[in-house]
């Protein structure tokens, strides 16, 4: 049987799914599961990603994942790789513990990112294990609505500024989302989201989704070996970002959207939390649009820009894909 096709880009959002050989359990107690997602955090900053939702089950677990560069088969061999080595050195055992490989589903983020990540928070709910899903620990539903602390892995403040329709950038505005998030999921528990809008068993979007994402599986590498080695031009470092910028806040900006810097080496580098970099980040993407849009107000109509937003902002998501 042929493996199924992974398009791999930067910016791309999957829903990510593995199962226990044989259908067996994956994990045996809760201490499986707190190893499982300290593999998945090391991943997350390993491979420049990030965990927009997550629910742990018996025999299966289901992640959304969004990815900065285009490694996503790179990052799930290591997670389940690393995974399958620590529960079968705890437990005693040898062989295999998922069965094949991981199935990703590519999803659509202007249509299906917040319905996936409340698709996967809802599952122990239609499996009846439980009646809330607040009442499930093992997923990312009670980070999401502000029940516990947000682990930095996870990128709630993305998804609340994907919900709300801007950066977060004020407690009022994390509270709002919050709340919109708790009805958003409340009101999905009989949405049918495979039946509705899953294609070619890899694809959750439309027709035209499909279309643009399968002009996406040239290899990309192609593109990068046009060019000469000594011709590529070095990105810019942080400290020179900082040196440069009219604020930190703006330096963090640059140094993430225009060298790939991820947000986990600045706040490494600066000895920040990760979720106190992403919120400065959003707050001079907020400021950057609002300047933006002033200036576009001022000139003559032409050709719509791009807002330059490497954000969940539901005013440039889907314009560019590689935003992000």
């Amino acid at each position: 049987m042929a493996r199924p096709l992974r398009i791999e880009f930067p910016g791309a959002i999957y829903h990510v799914t593995s199962r226990g050989d044989r259908r067996e359990p994956i994990f045996v107690d809760d201490v499986d599961r707190e190893s499982l997602l300290a593999v998945l955090a090391a991943g997350m900053a390993r491979f420049d990603a990030q965990v927009l939702a997550y629910c742990l089950m018996g025999n299966h677990y289901h992640f959304v994942l969004h990815t900065r560069q285009a490694n996503l088969s790179a990052l799930m061999r290591h997670v389940n790789g690393v995974y399958t080595q620590a529960f079968n050195r705890r437990h005693a055992k040898v062989g295999h513990l998922l069965q094949g490989r991981f199935k990703a589903i590519l999803v659509d983020r202007d249509a299906y990112l917040l319905e996936v990540c409340r698709y996967v928070e809802l599952n122990p709910v239609r499996a009846g294990m439980v009646d809330e899903p607040a009442q499930w620990h093992w997923s990312s539903y009670r980070a999401h609505v502000g029940q516990v602390p947000t682990p930095e892995w996870l990128d709630s403040a993305g998804l609340h500024a994907y919900l709300l329709g801007h950066p977060v950038c004020s407690v009022a505005d994390e509270r709002r989302a919050m709340q919109g998030y708790v009805a958003l999921v409340a009101a999905g528990r009989d949405v049918r989201l495979w039946d509705e809008a899953l294609r070619q068993q890899i694809y959750l979007g439309d027709k035209a989704f499909v279309e643009r994402m399968q002009a996406l599986a040239v290899p990309q590498q192609e593109a990068s070996r046009d060019v000469p080695r000594p011709q590529r031009s070095k990105p810019l470092t942080l400290s020179q970002w900082l040196g440069s910028s009219e604020s930190r806040a703006q330096a963090f900006r640059c140094a993430h959207t225009q060298s790939g810097i991820s947000m986990t080496a600045i706040a490494r580098e600066m000895g920040l939390s990760i979720s106190y970099v992403s919120r400065l980040i959003g707050c001079a993407e907020a400021t950057l649009q609002a300047r933006s849009s002033a200036l576009s107000r001022q000139a003559p109509e032409g050709p719509s820009r791009n807002c330059g937003w490497p954000c969940w902002s539901r005013a440039c998501v889907g314009r560019s894909l590689a935003l992000t």
